[in-house]
């Protein structure tokens, strides 16, 4: 394995990987591992089947990497293997059973109770949120009790930072469909944090 893997190309890592070399697996590890292990963190919501799951992943990227066309970002396409395992190994424990997989959820034009959507898209939460402190506790309690669907674009986009671009790829959403999951989401952490935050405002006064 190369001493110094943040300098490894992913077009040099595909090729290896597509020569089946098993080295470049650890590369891949060093090099991604990190936001791989926090993609299937966000699905997961536990460390334990999270690695499980990056496991299912790598021996997707190691048995599918044949596929890889270098149409997109290989980042882009390692999130979605890594997405896609997650989601295999939430339906085969049927842990959420109240849970909507990405593959299945409802047209976007449609609402998914229980949130909300009252709020205008405007306001204090920010596209990237900080999840630290008492704020950052409220924050990731109101996201774990969104839907599935609209739990994972923002726990990819906003939480993991994910670029639009990368999340589509992860989702199999179109740009529209994700823009409209993500904009609803938001409205829905507004209206679950609105009490918190004037609670806040009033201690301040």
């Amino acid at each position: 394995m190369s001493g110094t893997v943040t300098q490894i190309d992913d077009t040099e890592l595909v090729s290896r990987l597509k020569q089946r070399d098993r080295a470049a697996l650890e590369d891949l590890i060093q090099a991604h591992g990190a936001k791989m292990y926090g993609v299937a963190l966000q699905f997961m919501r536990n460390e334990y089947d999270a690695r499980e799951a990056m496991q299912d992943a790598l021996v997707s990227v190691w048995n599918k990497i044949g596929s890889f066309e270098g149409k997109s970002a290989f980042t882009s396409w390692l999130y979605r293997v890594t997405a896609n395992a997650a989601l295999m190994a939430l339906r085969k424990k049927k842990r959420h059973e109240n849970d909507v997989s990405l593959d299945t959820a409802p047209n976007d034009d449609e609402e998914l109770s229980p949130p909300a959507f009252r709020l205008s898209d405007e306001g204090p939460l920010p596209d990237r949120v900080a999840l630290t402190g008492e704020l950052g506790e409220q924050v990731r309690s109101a996201i774990d009790r969104l839907p599935e669907p609209y739990r994972v674009v923002v726990l990819l986009r906003d939480v993991e930072e994910l670029s639009m671009a990368e999340v589509m790829e992860a989702t199999g959403l179109s740009e529209p469909a994700l823009k409209s999951r993500l904009h609803r989401a938001r409205l829905a952490l507004r209206e679950s944090l609105l009490p918190y935050l004037k609670g806040e405002e009033t201690r301040t006064l």
